[in-house]
């Protein structure tokens, strides 16, 4: 509820992953009128009842919007979907939590109701982008609008945590976003984070990851780095403006493509769309806390909403949670001995 999609398309999305992905239940925050809806519609159709009987429709009776504040929104509207989800999942009733609703609320609700995970000061949100050289997790998108430097140095430990306990990367590049390769550029803070990360790397004990200094824009989408570590403003600048350029090309290409027939022409944009199409990747992941929760776009379609949800119940099965856990226990023992 409250995403800028209809709850009734996000719906679509679960009963596909009813379909897809077993022995998994789902519990679904919708408003009675939503509810009503769905039971009376086709989605709820007889020859789905078995199906049916892993989705579980939960009442709520506020919703909060878009454009609520994320503070005050938290605290009045006690009995939305963001709230009650996170509730349900603090107390174990859930092992993850997906959500296309108010990020900010989402990451105060988050931060405020479960725990963090050891050492972490700050969570961030980590996305994925497609490089020439595999995907490049970012990190942060949309988080913190402004960090310091240890929290820039502690996202580098996050983002190599993933790519390792997730694309099985041993020992991942990491890079800064700035305006220029030189160790001079940009704000302070990130001047400042660079000199720590450079630090880290001189320690020949500090093995876990590879500090390639700073990456421009233009070297992103080259692989320069499996991690590239950013302010959540700047963070999700690049990621809004790279999904509105790949939405660009490929509505140019479609044109461009009128000469050859149509099977060669579908094969080459389906390529494309699993390639570079946002909707084909799944959501955000808000790392530092302790549980699964996913952020997917506002605007997301059935596709982009489904792959939000397969990619939670996968951290979910792969355990990624104990994973962090550990990796981030012996990034911290490494840091206290130097």
């Amino acid at each position: 509820m409250g995403s800028e999609s209809s709850p009734i398309t996000l719906f679509e999305a679960v009963v596909q992953a009813t379909q897809e992905l077993s022995n998994v239940i789902f519990v679904v925050f919708v408003t009675a009128d939503v509810a009503n809806f769905i039971r009376g519609n086709h989605l709820f159709a007889p020859h789905l009842c078995k199906l049916h009987s892993r989705i579980e429709l939960y009442l709520i009776s506020d919703v909060i919007e878009m454009e609520d504040e994320p503070v005050i929104a938290m605290r009045e509207k006690k009995n939305s979907s963001l709230v009650v989800g996170l509730r349900l999942l603090k107390r174990r009733h859930l092992k993850g939590f997906v959500s296309a609703g108010n990020t900010g609320a989402l990451i105060v609700g988050a931060t405020l109701s479960l725990p963090l995970l050891p050492g972490v000061k700050r969570p961030a949100l980590l996305a994925t982008l497609p490089t020439e050289q595999g995907d490049v997790a970012v990190i942060d998108v949309g988080g913190n609008v402004s960090c310091k430097a240890h929290h820039l140095v502690q996202f580098a430990h996050m983002g190599a945590a993933y790519q390792r306990c997730c694309k099985g990367i041993e020992r991942p590049r990491v890079g800064l976003l700035n305006i220029g390769v030189e160790s001079k550029k940009g704000t302070s803070e990130v001047r400042h984070a660079y000199q720590k990360l450079q630090a880290l790397q001189a320690e020949s004990a500090y093995s876990h990851m590879q500090f390639v200094g700073n990456v421009e824009g233009r070297g992103v989408f080259q692989g320069l780095a499996d991690v590239l570590v950013t302010d959540g403003f700047t963070g999700n600048v690049l990621l809004k403006t790279s999904e509105g350029v790949a939405c660009f090309l490929l509505e140019q290409l479609q044109g461009a493509l009128e000469g050859i027939s149509t099977e060669q022409k579908e094969a080459v944009l389906r390529y494309l769309r699993y390639e570079f199409d946002y909707e084909e990747y799944s959501g955000a992941i808000i790392c530092g806390i302790d549980s699964v929760v996913v952020k997917c776009h506002g605007k997301s379609s059935i596709q982009a909403m489904f792959n939000g949800i397969q990619g939670a119940v996968s951290l979910v099965k792969n355990e990624f949670i104990n994973q962090l856990k550990h990796e981030l226990a012996v990034l911290h023992r490494q840091l206290d001995k130097n």
